[in-house]
């Protein structure tokens, strides 16, 4: 689901920066959207991805129209090269630039 989505799948992507505990859940992270990062995680067809401490996983959230859809990602041999400074907040990214992240574990700002 992660790493095939096709061009307008997602109404916006957005990285959040930092450091995410992955052992949160749906409302937890939902939480975490609304009062660290000031965003409605509501709007369906948004994703909002997450990465831990371990550069290898990511997690995704996204809420369609029956709720949300959590969605686990693990590299088996590289990690993500992720943004860690927490003052960028959540960084809006394209589509090109999620699907060079899903392919090289990288994006390009």
């Amino acid at each position: 689901m992660l790493t095939d989505a096709k061009a307008g799948v997602f109404s916006s992507i957005a990285v959040c920066s930092g450091y995410t505990d992955l052992r949160k859940g749906i409302d937890q992270l939902a939480a975490t959207l609304s009062t660290t990062y000031g965003v409605n995680p509501y709007v369906e067809n948004q994703l909002f991805l997450f990465c831990g401490r371990a550069s290898y996983k990511i997690k995704g959230l996204i809420r369609e129209e029956a709720g949300f859809v959590l969605v686990n990602l693990r590299l088996k041999n590289r990690r993500f090269h992720w943004p860690r400074d927490e003052r960028k907040g959540l960084i809006q990214i394209t589509h090109d630039q999620y699907l060079q992240l899903m392919s090289e574990g990288t994006f390009r700002p």
